[in-house]
């Protein structure tokens, strides 16, 4: 049996017993880090993998050209540095030191097949989109990459944060099993249980301070809370209901980190509808929603409002756009002006997500205060999206997390790019926000295009084509003996590598 597979079993029989040296009435080993995840990764290939779950694994497993920061930029990986020599050429120089997980240094080869394969259309992936301003890619030496865009697109470093897997890797092979170029190697996978990784002492970012990694599959979430006292398993983030916070706040046992989050959470609106298209009307709506309840009462405080998508730290933010604070008598009377003094009856669509059903009912009820009735649609998620995917609703709410590049309003509010194949789902159209939105993905220059991003955040305030809702806050809850953990914005492990345990 390969050393590996044996330390595998092992270990999961070790955690399986809780035995081990016990840290402040936990149950797990002291250099070994268990955390809970909800659900299990659908594709450990960087390449495949689109969900949540996957994406925190290649936190872990791979490292890209580039990484991003807690501050919303974009920090070296694989790549040491980069220039743009003209707006549509980026010019990578990798790091000599990054090596695979099996020990072959990593190459402008390896880089150049990555992309490519994803830039396949015979390759299945969700992601290829991401690449469409690529022209193509070229790799000069085994140090230089470089990408040659059909036209300017600073959009495109979102996407270049793909985990780097080595020429030729089987799909196969990764979708469990993968050899990336980051900090902890894959030792077993299990699915619906869970991920055994050890540390790469490789790693071009230096060998991880913690040996071990557990990655817990946990899908019912008062079993993640029992679990989390008895210590079995010893770190989370945002996996711990928001009610059963307070009781590790209050455990010595415990540390709890919360910030600021960039889970965006707003209501769109489709903008043809013969009433919703009224800019009075959907003030009103605005007016109508008291966010301060609903943070209090879904997110139990764990979120602040918001007037626009970017978090807080985010470098095109703008504060003091234009505002709709809580006044149902301002909302009766901008709809009486839009010719809708008793009101009207509209649908609001949402998934089966108990919090999305627990919000639509708190949202209700507020509108019907000021005269308007609302009635929820509730359907499986797939049906939901495939309604909205069409758009096919008149309103309804979803969250996006991390949003990076303001490139993406281009994504949804560009009057271009309507269902079924864009994410304008509710056919915002505003040839100044076009104009603005071709203007700021024209360069690279951040000075430039600042202010232009300034303007959007105004005019799209203005018109209300989404109402913003809050930001949910990160809560990461961990045993007291876990040193080094840095809070990204979007819930990331990314400090995982350089956290230790006492």
């Amino acid at each position: 049996m390969r050393s590996r597979e044996l330390f595998a079993l092992i270990l999961i029989a070790f955690l399986a017993g809780c035995g081990g040296e016990k840290k402040g009435g936990g149950g797990a080993s002291k250099d070994t880090l268990v955390i809970a995840l909800m659900s299990s990764p659908t594709n450990l290939d960087s390449r495949v993998g689109a969900d949540n779950a996957s994406g925190r694994m290649f936190d872990l497993i791979h490292s890209g050209l580039i990484k991003v920061t807690p501050n919303f930029d974009y920090a070296p990986d694989v790549a040491e540095k980069w220039e743009t020599p003209d707006d549509k050429t980026i010019v990578f120089h990798l790091n000599a030191n990054a090596k695979f997980q099996n020990g072959q240094p990593v190459k402008a080869a390896d880089v150049k097949w990555t992309y490519d394969s994803m830039m396949d259309p015979n390759f299945v992936t969700s992601k290829r989109s991401g690449y469409a301003a690529v022209d193509h890619i070229e790799a000069p030496d085994d140090h230089t990459v470089i990408f040659k865009l059909k036209e300017p697109n600073p959009g495109i470093f979102d996407n270049l944060t793909v985990g780097i897997l080595p020429t030729g890797a089987d799909t196969n092979t990764t979708k469990t099993r993968p050899v990336g170029a980051g900090p902890y190697k894959v030792v077993d996978f299990r699915a619906d249980d869970r991920i055994v990784l050890e540390a790469f002492d490789q790693w071009h970012g230096g060998a991880p301070k913690i040996k071990h990694v557990v990655v817990r599959i946990v899908p019912d979430a008062t079993t993640r809370v029992l679990e989390m006292r008895r210590g079995s398993i010893n770190f989370e983030v945002n996996e711990i209901p928001f009610e059963n916070v307070a009781e590790f706040d209050k455990n010595p046992d415990f540390k709890v980190v919360k910030s600021s989050g960039s889970v965006y959470q707003y209501i769109a609106i489709n903008v043809r509808d013969p009433i919703l298209s009224k800019v009075a009307v959907r003030r009103a709506i605005h007016h109508a929603i008291d966010r301060e309840r609903i943070i209090r009462d879904i997110q139990r405080g764990y979120a602040e409002p918001t007037d626009t998508m970017f978090a807080k730290g985010h470098w095109v933010r703008v504060e003091n756009l234009p505002s709709y604070p809580y006044d149902p008598n301002k909302a009766k009377q901008l709809l009486a002006q839009a010719g809708y003094p008793n009101g009207f009856t509209f649908t609001f669509k949402t998934s089966q997500d108990a919090e999305a059903n627990s919000r639509a009912q708190v949202i209700q009820q507020m509108l019907k205060q000021v005269g308007i009735t609302m009635q929820i649609q509730s359907n499986e998620m797939s049906t939901f999206f495939a309604d909205i995917g069409k758009g096919n609703f008149q309103m309804y709410s979803l969250s996006r997390n991390g949003i990076a590049d303001p490139d993406f309003y281009y994504v949804i509010f560009y009057s271009k790019n309507t269902p079924p194949d864009g994410q304008n789902r509710g056919y915002y159209n505003n040839p100044k926000v076009d104009q603005l939105i071709l203007q700021g993905r024209s360069t690279f220059d951040r000075a430039k295009r600042k202010p232009v991003y300034g303007e959007i955040q105004k005019s799209v305030q203005d018109d209300l084509p989404y109402i913003s809702l809050y930001m949910q806050s990160n809560v990461a809850v961990m045993r007291n003996n876990i040193d080094g953990y840095v809070q990204y914005p979007a819930g990331f492990w990314l400090s995982v590598p350089q956290m230790s345990m006492r």
